[in-house]
C-alpha cells in the first residue's frame, strides 16, 4: 500500500448523488485518474432509487479512500448531501464534483499548487460544457479574480471545478435554499474572500435537458432569494440583479443553441 494510501489525505472530495447509476463511475474514474492521490473521496446517496449507493458500496472495497454515506430519506437538493460530507471530511482542501460530473487527471495537482502560490482560500478552474453525448458545447473560463461585486454580476465558478482552503476559511456550510453553491460562494466572498481563477480547463460539466439547471425558468426564484433573503438587498436590486442573471442566461442559452 502507497504512502498515499496511509497518510492523512489532503483533499476531501465531495460528490452528492441520486439516481446516478449512469454517470456516478465515469466521475469516479476521473477522481481516481488524478496524479494528486492524497484524496478521499465522501460520496453521499440522497436516497437513490436505482443502484447507485451498490455501485459505489462495491467500489469503495477495492480501495479505501472512497467513502459511502447514505441519506435515509431524499433532501431535495444536493446541499443537505454536501454538508453531511463535509462534516465527516479530513482534508485541509475540500474539492467538489457532482456526480455527473468528471475531472481531467491534473486538476487536483494544478489547483492545489496554484491556491498554495496565491495564497488563496478559493478557487475555480475552467470548465468544458459537454453533452451526454461527448458534443463540447461550450468552454467556461474563469476571470483570474473573482471579488463579491463581480459574482453579483454573474457566477463565473462551475461548482465542480471549485476547491476550498478550510484552514483558510474554517467550516463551510451550504445553505438549504436553491442554487446553494452561488449563495455560498456570495457569502465567502462577502467576507472578503477572492476567488482565484485558473483558466486550464480542468472540469467537465455535463449539460442534461432534463435537469434543474438546464431550465432557467424555474431557478429564478432562487436568485430572487439568494439577492433579497441572503443578501439583503431592496426589491428593486433583487429583481434588477434576478432579471440580469435571466438575460445572461437567455444569452448563454442562445449560444448553446447554436453550438
Amino acid at each position: 500500500m502507497t504512502d498515499s494510501l496511509t497518510k492523512a489525505p489532503l483533499v476531501s472530495v465531495i460528490m452528492p448523488a441520486f439516481n446516478a447509476g449512469d454517470t456516478i463511475a465515469r466521475a469516479i474514474d476521473s477522481v481516481l485518474a488524478q496524479t494528486h492521490t492524497c484524496w478521499e473521496l465522501w460520496v453521499v446517496d440522497d436516497a437513490s432509487r436505482d443502484a447507485t449507493a451498490d455501485y459505489v458500496a462495491m467500489r469503495a472495497q477495492s480501495d479505501e479512500r472512497i467513502n459511502l454515506l447514505r441519506l435515509s430519506h431524499n433532501s431535495g437538493s444536493p446541499a443537505g448531501p454536501r454538508n453531511e460530507a463535509m462534516a465527516c471530511a479530513k482534508g485541509r482542501y475540500i474539492a467538489f464534483l457532482d456526480a455527473d460530473d468528471a475531472w481531467l487527471p491534473g486538476k487536483l495537482d494544478t489547483q492545489l499548487a496554484a491556491m498554495r502560490q496565491a495564497d488563496v482560500a478559493i478557487s475555480c478552474t475552467g470548465a468544458e460544457l459537454v453533452r451526454e453525448s461527448g458534443e463540447l458545447i461550450d468552454v467556461r473560463c474563469p476571470p483570474v479574480e473573482a471579488t463579491y461585486q463581480s459574482l453579483l454580476a454573474q457566477n463565473t465558478l462551475v461548482c465542480s471545478s471549485v476547491m476550498l482552503d478550510t484552514a483558510k476559511l474554517g467550516r463551510c456550510v451550504f445553505p438549504a435554499m436553491g442554487h446553494e453553491d452561488y449563495a455560498l460562494w456570495l457569502a465567502l466572498a462577502r467576507g472578503g474572500h477572492s476567488v482565484l481563477g485558473i483558466a486550464e480547463n480542468l472540469a467537465r460539466y455535463y449539460v442534461r435537458a432534463n435537469s434543474l439547471s438546464a431550465n432557467k425558468v424555474k431557478v429564478l426564484p432562487y436568485f430572487w432569494r439568494i439577492y433579497r433573503e441572503r443578501e439583503g438587498f431592496s426589491r428593486w436590486r433583487a429583481a434588477y440583479l434576478t432579471a440580469r442573471y435571466a438575460w445572461l442566461a437567455r444569452r448563454r442559452a442562445i449560444k448553446h443553441a447554436r453550438a
